[in-house]
């Protein structure tokens, strides 16, 4: 067995391959496979797939066992191999992995360099330990724990080890909160005219924070899963979006505020205000999280306290300076 090439991510492609892999030429038969398979199938990792290579290295195609067991024996591969199989790169992401063994129902993936040459296979039992290690890391993540997930994931984790996983992202929330709260009060003497203001900021909140994890959780999956994506267009759908929801929802917020307190200038800043901070959070946390990828930063760690944290402050700040100014306007 080879030495794996090296490589500087203990999450790509390349950390996960076997080189116990059927591999032959295209003028090989269905009939040499089986008989191989037949005497030495223990010997490899994959027999689901007999790759199809090219001058000893090169990858060519792919044929399924189950087109090898029903072609006939003095079946060359070259007729029954299905040219441009799915490949992944020795530095993809693991997460990039799962997506293509899901959409193209793959039981393994052949790994290549940048000039196709076959390096070795992604078996079909590390890509399940590939998902089940993601999904236990975004959980954490997405509850602002970044840490090893070893070393919290067990019963036994001492109560220091958790308290230190968790204490970073909510001493950062505590921070976003005290500036917060020196918003609020600076605006004192508008709430103290127009109480009723006060009164929605938490739902100003709760929206402004749904449409920013939303937004964030669906731009962090495109992220991983299609990684050459178009950001102008993708972003110009996210603004049509935000638009649509925060005309839906500022119009709701200026009916109820104007049937609960009559026609104000409250139910119009109300309104207004949700309208322009939801097509702002959809922006915002789409925006950062591509920027945060762009650095070969996680853009998972913008979940959880930091995207509530820049939510809120966000959205008060708008809130109380639009209400300065279309107070003093009426």
């Amino acid at each position: 067995m080879s030495s794996f090439p090296h490589t500087s991510s203990p999450d790509a492609a390349v950390a996960q391959i076997t080189k116990r892999f059927l591999s032959f030429s295209e003028e090989e038969t269905a009939g040499e496979i089986k008989k191989l398979i037949a005497n030495r199938a223990k010997e490899f990792d994959v027999i689901d797939y007999v790759y199809v290579i090219y001058n000893g290295q090169f990858l060519h195609g792919v044929v399924s066992l189950k087109d090898i067991l029903q072609a006939f024996d003095d079946t060359p591969l070259k007729k029954i191999m299905r040219k441009k199989p799915v490949t992944v790169h020795l530095d993809t992401d693991q997460e990039r992995i799962i997506y293509l063994v899901l959409k193209y129902k793959l039981k393994s993936i052949p790994v290549v360099d940048s000039e196709n040459r076959l390096i070795g296979v992604v078996a079909y039992d590390a890509i399940l330990n590939i998902f089940h290690h993601e999904f236990r890391e975004d959980i954490l993540k997405s509850g602002g724990i970044h840490h090893y997930i070893k070393e919290i994931e067990d019963i036994t984790t001492p109560v220091s080890r958790l308290v230190r996983a968790r204490i970073p992202s909510l001493i950062l929330g505590l921070l976003g909160g005290l500036v917060a709260v020196y918003i609020v009060n600076g605006f004192e003497n508008i709430l103290s005219s127009y109480f009723v203001l006060a009164s929605f900021i938490p739902l100003m909140i709760y929206l402004s924070d749904a449409i920013g994890t939303q937004s964030q959780t669906l731009i962090v999956r495109m992220i991983a899963l299609e990684p050459e994506f178009s950001v102008k267009k993708y972003l110009a759908r996210e603004v049509k979006v935000g638009g649509i929801l925060g005309i839906i929802f500022a119009s709701l917020l200026f009916a109820a505020a104007s049937v609960g307190w009559g026609l104000s200038p409250a139910g119009a800043i109300i309104g207004l205000s949700i309208l322009i901070s939801i097509v702002f959070q959809a922006v915002i946390s789409t925006y950062l999280s591509i920027s945060l990828a762009k650095f070969n930063v996680d853009p998972a760690v913008t979940s959880g306290p930091l995207t509530t944290i820049i939510s809120d402050i966000t959205t008060l700040t708008m809130y109380f300076v639009l209400a300065s100014f279309l107070l003093g306007s009426f």
